[in-house]
């Protein structure tokens, strides 16, 4: 179902963007086995002091704008108003990284096979999904030994590539730019306990003494983005913030291990204002696309109703690719996310209101962040749409929260299961007063309407680690849509375990009809029947309507993107057939898609084989 905008939006610009591309190349270093025994002695430096009260600089800074938004919007007993219907459903759940992190830093990745690749602050490990068993655990000093990198290791991410069944890892060494790198790895088949491909970028890639931070990445149809923050030597707590980077990365180079081709783009000025954090947008579904979406905002401003759409056109290889910038205005601005409750003196550190995750879907983004929630004064999840993304994008948005709960470090995956179901899964850390940090899930349909939320895993105690009363929390969570299985979501998140610790927590979560696939969906009184599937040249579709009907069939790629309309007539009431050649089609999967007064009639995986 698609979003009816019945609020005022405001129109978008577009800025001219004189970012700097800069093209590398770079050699593979290193090929590890992730499933051969080693010698790991999991070393791991956390630092766990807070910065002393009164220091100045971007954290306290923070502090000061957050003190103020809980003096303006006071903790009242008014809660949202939500739908009851459309829950999700918790399959399989299972307790994942047992190590005391500071914090987790939680990201997950899972394969058609059931693979699953969950990472936190300083391990990559490897479980199957259905078994729920552990394959292995690898730190991520071990799994970039053989890369001959001094520094510690952490900040990883981990993605699954569903057009090429296979996985990517990335993570950060070093604090200083000397020792600053950024470190990839790319799996050679779909099994995450074989062979993988290592690859070191320069942390300080313009060697302008600053070393990187703070990675997100996300995939387009052929090429990997890693969004990064950039500072100077001696920097804590965002200080001697630089600018915000971004890296573009063939994928099938790292796949095979020759050379890494990549683009770097820096000076990255909207307004004339260096933007902090970029967060990369994938398709929510398989994806040919060379362009590329991804967010920021302005998320250390105490309230704001910007957001930029930055788009990178091309893939890597193309010399013409460049990256412009668009601004959005929201319907209702975010807000610094105040610090969280939780039993006990401690509260829990909610960062900042940068994007966090979201997707691309029908010329749509979905996406959300942290916020306060005005109406009563609680941390809880600011949810976006940017719609007519392709051309002039306007966007609305929501704010979900709860009375005495609030919300942190919200993810988003897309839970449909046609390419015109346009439903969420958002995961996030919950916590309150009287209620120990867990991790809960809410279901969101096509009018951005949610769910009530519900809890995945309880918390057994208050979380105390840091010397400080403010805990940290995040900074991540993780989601991931399971390609192979409509409307089907992977997550990960965090609870207080019984040692005053983080947990991690792994769960499936299941949208409002799992069970339905696109091979069986049908409205308006209609059934279809598609033959031979797979198909060489000619197909034939056989279908039912109820009544006549104007309609309009048509073959949309997995990202949505209509490929060919093959058909717009009065079809008559009763059983029809319609046959068509598609020798012009390249091999793949696609759908084909028949509408009738803006509803979908029928929507069939059809898939092209030579």
């Amino acid at each position: 179902m698609r979003l009816s905008l019945i609020l005022c939006l405001i129109s978008a610009s577009v800025l001219a963007q004189d970012a700097t591309k800069t093209s590398f190349v770079f050699e593979r270093q290193a090929t590890i086995n992730l499933g051969e025994p080693t010698e790991d002695w999991q070393v791991n430096l956390q630092h766990l002091e807070a910065p002393k009260p009164g220091i100045a600089g971007p954290r306290e800074e923070l502090l000061i704008k957050k003190r103020e938004i809980m003096k303006r919007y006071p903790r009242t007993e008014v809660g949202t108003t939500r739908s009851r219907g459309s829950l999700p459903s918790v399959g399989y759940s299972f307790e994942g990284n047992n190590f005391q992190g500071v914090p987790n830093d939680n990201d997950i990745a899972i394969s058609n096979d059931g693979n699953i690749v969950s990472v936190t602050n300083s391990r990559m490990h490897v479980y199957h999904g259905v078994t729920e068993e552990e394959l292995l655990v690898r730190s991520l000093g071990a799994v970039g030994n053989g890369l001959g990198l001094q520094g510690s290791k952490y900040d990883p991410k981990v993605i699954y590539d569903p057009n090429n069944d296979r996985f990517v890892i990335v993570f950060l060494n070093g604090f200083t730019w000397e020792t600053s790198h950024i470190i990839l790895g790319f799996s050679q088949t779909n099994d995450p306990s074989g062979d993988w491909n290592l690859y070191a970028l320069p942390g300080n890639p313009l060697e302008n003494e600053t070393w990187s931070d703070y990675p997100v990445i996300g995939m387009s149809g052929q090429d990997l983005f890693i969004g990064i923050n950039t500072f100077t030597n001696g920097s804590t707590n965002n200080s001697g913030f630089t600018e915000t980077c971004l890296w573009q990365i063939g994928l099938d180079e790292g796949y095979t291990g020759s050379e890494l081709i990549t683009n770097h783009y820096s000076n990255i000025l909207p307004q004339n204002v260096a933007i902090f954090n970029i967060c990369p947008i994938s398709p929510a579904a398989e994806s040919i696309s060379e362009n590329m979406y991804l967010l920021s905002n302005r998320n250390t401003d105490p309230q704001n109703d910007t957001v930029f759409l930055l788009e990178v056109t091309g893939q890597v290889t193309n010399p013409n690719t460049q990256l412009n910038v668009t601004v959005v205005h929201s319907d209702q601005p975010y807000i610094l996310p105040v610090p969280a409750d939780q039993p006990g003196s401690e509260w829990f550190d909610t960062n900042d209101s940068r994007v966090l995750g979201g997707y691309f879907l029908n010329d749509r983004i979905y996406f959300v962040q942290s916020c306060t929630d005005p109406a009563n004064g609680q941390t809880g999840i600011y949810h976006g749409v940017i719609d007519n993304v392709s051309g002039s994008p306007t966007m609305a948005s929501r704010i979900y929260s709860e009375s005495g709960i609030d919300y942190g470090y919200p993810n988003i995956s897309w839970a449909g299961v046609s390419i015109l179901d346009e439903q969420s899964i958002i995961s996030f850390n919950h916590s309150g007063a009287t209620d120990f940090s867990g991790f809960s899930a809410l279901h969101v349909d096509g009018n951005l309407v949610a769910s009530q939320p519900i809890t995945i895993k309880e918390g057994f105690a208050s979380v105390n680690v840091m010397s400080d009363t403010l805990e940290r929390w995040g900074d991540y969570s993780g989601s991931q849509r399971k390609y192979n299985q409509p409307g089907v979501v992977w997550a990960v998140g965090s609870f207080g375990n019984q040692f005053g610790g983080h947990g991690t927590w792994i769960a499936e979560l299941l949208g409002s009809d799992p069970a339905t696939s696109t091979e069986t969906i049908h409205s308006n009184g209609a059934k279809a029947l598609v033959y031979p599937n797979p198909f060489y040249e000619n197909i034939f579709v056989e279908f039912y309507l109820d009544e006549t009907t104007f309609l309009r069939l048509e073959i949309v790629d997995k990202s949505g993107k209509p490929i060919k309309l093959l058909l717009e007539d009065q079809v008559k009431e009763g059983k029809n057939l319609i046959s068509f050649s598609e020798s012009y089609l390249p091999n793949g999967s696609y759908f084909l898609l028949g509408t009738a007064n803006d509803s979908t009639v029928f929507c069939k995986t059809i898939i092209k084989e030579r």
